[in-house]
């Protein structure tokens, strides 16, 4: 979790192999506790940008007068926010420096430098801020999509795939939310217990079917919403209708009288019927036939095959044309 109470308080945590509950504040010292340091005491930042000093800015820096303290980190004397400013005061000649001191781990203190740089000053690039969140999901596997994007200036979707794609980054089970409260990754496990105890026992408040599931209260009162919307589902449900078989193509042939009353129709549906009739009989009649026959029979079937296959691609465009002309 990191809390950005204001520019002079940071909390950060919970720190990787900690218990997810666990926090660690840090504090950078209020504008009373500002101290001028040699800015030879200074080491060079620990920093999230590719490309160390941007000469250009340094120089805009040098214009623009009275500047902000710097951030270090008390530990190392490591610069975390205001690398630009040092180099500024020195080729202004400046041999002092103000400085606010961070009071924290060097992992929570890179958090913090890519905060700094996201919030305010020379921007890091996006490559920077890609490569910032992988190493910040690496120190602080547990903390949620959005807590490291809210860091790093990316969005939840950029930073799920950076640690999908990301084999170095470990894995955990549970994540920890802006809000500091800690969830599970993949909260099926949970809902399905919710949902049994809540068949077993209809009448539960929602903080006893959290406590039994091990859930949140908020995912307790969706399981329950769900499971009353399932059930008014259910009886809302109608019979499904009786949706009448279609007819069989040659049934309706039959049933035409144009067909039935002309020469041409009712030898139609002779050629057709001895094909209804080879279907419901055909494994007698195989049966029955000669073996020496069996290759006869084949190419004579083939043969029927290839002249229907000709009729049938004389009948699809006349059925066109006369759908066309209808």
């Amino acid at each position: 979790m990191l809390i950005i109470e204001s520019e002079s308080r940071v909390v950060v945590g919970p720190e990787a192999g900690r218990t997810a509950t666990a926090s660690q504040s840090v504090t950078v010292a209020t504008r009373s506790g500002i101290e001028s340091v040699p800015i030879g005491a200074l080491l060079p930042a620990d920093s999230p940008r590719s490309v160390e000093i941007d000469e250009s800015h340094v120089h805009r820096l040098m214009s623009a007068g009275d500047l902000p303290p710097i951030i270090v980190h008390r530990a190392t004397m490591r610069v975390i926010d205001g690398a630009h400013r040092v180099r500024a005061a020195a080729l202004a000649g400046r041999t002092h420096i103000d400085v606010r001191y961070f009071e924290g781990t060097e992992a929570a203190a890179f958090v913090l430098a890519v905060r700094s740089n996201t919030g305010h000053g020379l921007q890091l690039s996006h490559r920077d801020r890609v490569a910032a969140a992988r190493r910040i999901m690496r120190a602080f596997p547990v903390w949620s999509n959005r807590s490291v994007a809210v860091v790093t200036a990316l969005s939840a979707k950029t930073v799920a795939n950076i640690r999908r794609t990301s084999a170095d980054i470990p894995q955990s089970n549970t994540r920890v939310g802006l809000d500091g409260r800690t969830r599970p990754v993949d909260s099926t496990g949970g809902r399905r217990r919710a949902a049994a105890y809540l068949e077993a026992h209809p009448r539960a408040s929602l903080r006893e079917i959290a406590s039994a599931a091990g859930i949140s209260i908020g995912t307790a009162r969706d399981v329950r919403n769900r499971a009353g919307a399932a059930r008014e589902a259910v009886l809302l449900v109608p019979e499904p209708p009786v949706v009448a078989r279609p007819a069989e193509p040659l049934t309706l042939l039959h049933r035409d009288p144009a067909l039935r009353h002309s020469e041409t129709g009712r030898l139609l549906l002779r050629l057709l019927d001895n094909r209804m009739v080879l279907a419901g009989q055909g494994e007698q009649i195989i049966a029955q036939l000669p073996a020496h026959t069996l290759p006869i029979v084949t190419a004579a079937v083939r043969q029927c095959i290839e002249t229907w296959q000709a009729f049938v691609d004389e009948v699809d465009p006349a059925a066109r044309d006369a759908l066309r002309a209808s």
